[in-house]
C-alpha cells in the first residue's frame, strides 16, 4: 500500500507565489503531499510564467517531510522541467490524462532521470472501456518503470464531465454513475499491486458528507484523497486513523502464535484471508495514529471560519 504515505494531497496552480511555503510544510503543517500543477489550472498564455515560478521555487525547497510532485502539462513540458536545477528536490510527477497512447512519451522522458515516483491519472473515456483498462494494466505491468509507479489517481470530476454531469455534494461519489466505474478500476488494477487514490470531494461546507465518503474510500482501500480546500486536510487525515479495535484485531491476525482461524469479539479472523488487510491497518496506525489518542474531530465547524480561505484544483 505505497499510496498510504501521501495522505491528504493538495494541487496548487504553479502560478501561485506560495509554492515554496507550501512545499516546505509551512503554510499547511498537516498537509503531506503537494502537487505543483501546470495543466488544467494554468492557462496556455501563462504557462511560461508558471514554469519560471517552479524553476525559482525549486532552489528554495528544504528537506522536509512533505511529498512534492509536479503535474506537467504534456511530455514537452515534462522534459523542460526535468532540466531545471534542483529538480531532485521533487519526489515525482503526476501524469495527466494517462492512457496507452500518452504514457510512452512521458515514460521515455522519465526513463533516464533518477528514480522519480510516478502517478498517472485516469480521467478520460478510458475509464469506461473495460478491455482497454486491461490493456493499460498489462502495459504498466510490462513497463521498465513499473517499480516507480506508486499509484493511479482517479480524476472523478473529469469522468463526471465526460457524462455531462456534476455530482450532488449532499451524496458521496459512490452514489453517482461513476461509483461503479471506480469499483471497476479497483478490481482491474489492485490485483496487480497498483494502488488507486481516492476521488476528490468538491463540497466545502458539507463536512459530514465528506467524512461519510472518506469512510467509503477507506472501505475500498482508497487513500491519498485530494483536498480542494484547506479545511478538508484534517478531516482526511483523521479518517485514515485506526480505531483501537481495528488495531487489536490486525495485531492478532499477524501474531505468528495465533491460530489460523479464530474469533475476536464478534468477528471471525482468518490469517490467510485477512493478513493483507491487517498489514494495511498497522501501516495506517504508524502513519496516522490511533483514533482516540486525541480528541474527536468536530465535523460541525461553521462555514464562517473558512469562508475566506483559498480553493485548489482537483486531480
Amino acid at each position: 500500500m505505497r499510496s498510504l504515505k501521501y495522505g491528504a494531497t493538495m494541487y496548487m496552480p504553479a502560478l501561485r507565489p506560495d509554492l515554496a511555503e507550501t512545499g516546505n510544510g509551512l503554510k499547511f503543517p498537516n498537509l503531506r503531499t503537494v502537487v505543483f500543477c501546470t495543466e488544467d489550472s494554468v492557462g496556455a498564455r501563462h504557462l511560461s510564467i508558471a514554469l519560471a515560478n517552479i524553476k525559482r521555487v525549486l532552489s528554495q525547497l528544504e528537506p522536509v517531510r512533505v511529498f512534492r510532485f509536479i503535474r506537467p502539462r504534456n511530455p514537452e513540458v515534462l522534459r523542460t522541467i526535468l532540466e531545471f536545477p534542483h529538480i531532485d528536490k521533487i519526489n515525482g510527477f503526476i501524469i495527466p490524462k494517462a492512457d496507452r497512447k500518452t504514457l510512452p512519451a512521458y515514460f521515455e522522458a522519465l526513463a533516464d532521470y533518477g528514480d522519480f515516483e510516478i502517478m498517472p491519472i485516469i480521467e478520460t473515456t478510458l475509464a469506461f472501456d473495460l478491455p482497454e483498462l486491461f490493456r493499460l494494466r498489462d502495459f504498466l505491468a510490462e513497463s521498465p518503470l513499473r517499480p516507480r509507479i506508486t499509484a493511479l489517481r482517479i480524476g472523478s470530476m473529469d469522468l463526471m464531465s465526460i457524462l455531462s454531469l456534476r455530482r450532488n455534494i449532499s451524496r458521496s461519489v459512490y452514489e453517482t454513475p461513476i461509483g461503479h466505474t471506480i469499483d471497476q478500476l479497483i478490481t482491474v488494477f489492485k490485483p496487480m499491486g497498483l494502488d488507486l487514490t481516492a476521488p476528490c470531494f468538491e463540497g466545502v461546507e458539507q463536512n459530514e458528507t465528506l467524512a461519510a465518503e472518506l469512510f467509503l474510500d477507506v472501505s475500498r482501500g482508497l487513500f491519498s484523497k485530494t483536498a480542494i480546500h484547506p479545511s478538508q486536510i484534517e478531516i482526511i487525515e483523521y479518517s485514515y486513523q485506526v480505531a483501537v479495535e481495528e488495531l487489536e484485531m490486525a495485531e492478532a491476525i499477524l501474531d505468528p502464535t495465533s491460530p489460523p482461524i479464530f474469533r475476536l469479539g464478534a468477528r471471525m479472523c482468518e490469517k490467510t484471508a485477512h493478513s493483507n488487510w491487517a498489514a494495511t491497518v498497522l501501516e495506517r496506525a504508524r502513519l496516522f495514529g490511533v483514533r482516540g489518542a486525541k480528541p474527536e474531530l468536530d465535523l460541525s465547524q461553521e462555514w464562517e471560519k473558512i469562508a475566506n480561505a483559498d480553493y485548489y484544483p482537483c486531480g
